[in-house]
């Protein structure tokens, strides 16, 4: 059996069934789209609504201020996530966890990473660099 062809033909070009077309612009329309007035689309339009759940624990200049508290220097990048917590915890009221920690650098795109030792010089190669 053969696909049947799309009946609106907005859909090959938006790559959405026609009622979804029709939901988005029937939202559009009750947040003050009028098409016959001023054709222009504005994102406030058709842009998600807020949604419930649980609100963040940190505001973004937050979680600024504990990647900026990490990227401080070579020793605060190599703190674990309960030690970054410590670090960032009075500078963020009600403190803050690990596992917040956690969450903030993945969403940043840290990853972890081991920090490498260069090994020491030997007598050898502490002589031959004198010479």
């Amino acid at each position: 059996m053969a696909p049947k062809p799309p009946n609106d033909p907005a859909t090959p070009e938006t790559g959405y069934d026609k009622t979804t077309i029709r939901r988005i612009e029937k939202k559009a329309r009750e947040r003050g789209y009028t098409p016959e007035t001023d054709p222009k689309i504005i994102l406030a339009y058709v842009e998600d609504a807020p949604r419930s759940g649980r609100p963040k624990k940190l505001s973004p200049e937050q979680e600024e201020e504990v990647i900026k508290a990490l990227s401080k220097n070579s020793t605060t990048r190599q703190l674990s996530t309960q030690g970054i917590a410590n670090l960032t915890s009075p500078l963020i009221q009600g403190g803050i966890s690990a596992r917040t920690i956690h969450r903030i650098l993945r969403r940043k795109g840290y990853k972890p990473c081991k920090p490498t030792k260069k090994p020491g010089l030997t007598k050898e190669q502490k002589l031959a660099r004198l010479q």
